[in-house]
């Protein structure tokens, strides 16, 4: 039998290119897209796009991997934008994530691919400088920035899922920030908030941390090769190199501005509260600690390295936001 394919929040940009890149595959005879903002991709083989919700009752997955004969699950779904709503936030992470694994298990899939992320290692107790963080490091997260915590907690049991499941190939993937032309979320929303022109970027007084980022391009062929591969094991993924925190406020056009910890946190926490800022005052934990990891493994023992260093990812970025705002210039008509 060749794949047969599920992948939960299948509407991502990175899940819908994985889709299309999959679908044109020989091997690969069903596409299963589970969203529940579901979004139609252009595929080359059998495929079905349906609107689900993970928080469900988990046999209502387990169903649906059964009747569709699925052998490979892939774990995208997840809260990636911070609400207001912290039960149904870790509903969508901690819930989601337990009755995927559930179903997968008892649906009988032989390969199950999750995507953790390096913010599950964010601690202040994290080294600035070589060596960095390797994947047998705690994944605590910060208890303050629920994606953090959340990430940090299912790695926990994704790392439990596959020790308890030796028949299951089980690979977990901890990328860096992804970054590049089409990047739009809470990353992005942060690097240009308020405005775009605004002049200068929040940091808390003291903390210059290295960045780390990953490509969109570098990412969306570590998950191809995971579906296609039988590797097992935990993976850190990342460009080469870090950015500082000071450097990257300036690539972006801007300057840093430090202020104290106790004076920046409540001021974010207020804002937050009254809903107008897009993000808690726990996401300033991410830009002041260092949480950058090693990808030795993912070139050594998975064979792949990067074409893009975390700095190339960023000017990537940098580039695609200009060529959107350049795109979106409204041109008046010349009067008669």
């Amino acid at each position: 039998m060749g794949i047969r394919l599920a992948i939960t929040g299948s509407s991502g940009y990175l899940a819908e290119r994985l889709i299309e890149r999959l679908g044109a595959e020989p091997d690969c005879e069903f596409v299963l897209g589970l969203d529940i903002r579901p979004r139609a991709t252009s595929v080359g083989c059998l495929s079905e796009f349906l609107q689900f919700d993970l928080t469900e009752p988990w046999r209502k997955l387990r169903d649906l991997l059964q009747s569709h004969s699925i052998n490979t699950g892939l774990h995208l779904a997840w809260q990636f934008n911070p609400i207001h709503d912290a039960r149904r936030h870790r509903q969508v992470d901690l819930q989601g994530s337990e009755n995927f694994f559930r179903a997968a298990n008892a649906a009988s899939l032989r390969r199950v691919v999750y995507a953790s992320s390096a913010t599950a290692y964010v601690n202040p107790a994290n080294p600035s400088e070589p060596p960095f963080l390797s994947e047998e490091s705690q994944v605590t997260g910060t208890p303050r920035y629920l994606y953090s915590k959340h990430k940090g907690e299912v790695d926990r049991k994704a790392q439990a899922f596959a020790a308890e499941h030796p028949a299951v190939s089980t690979l977990i993937l901890r990328p860096a920030i992804v970054l590049g032309p089409h990047t739009r979320n809470i990353v992005s929303t942060m690097m240009e908030w308020p405005a775009r022109g605004f002049p200068w970027m929040a940091a808390v007084r003291g903390s210059d941390p290295p960045m780390q980022f990953i490509s969109e391009e570098d990412i969306g062929e570590i998950l191809y090769r995971a579906i296609k591969s039988d590797w097992r094991g935990i993976l850190n993924c990342s460009g080469d190199g870090v950015v500082p925190f000071s450097e990257l406020a300036r690539a972006l056009g801007k300057k840093p501005l430090p202020l104290p910890e106790n004076l920046i946190y409540p001021i974010v926490a207020l804002l937050w509260s009254l809903h107008l800022s897009p993000f808690p005052a726990g996401v300033l934990d991410m830009v002041r600690y260092p949480w950058v990891v090693d990808s030795t493994r993912l070139k050594t023992d998975f064979g792949y390295t990067p074409r893009h260093t975390s700095r190339q990812a960023l000017e990537a970025y940098i580039k695609g936001v200009a060529q959107s705002e350049k795109r979106h210039v409204q041109v008046k008509p010349s009067s008669a």
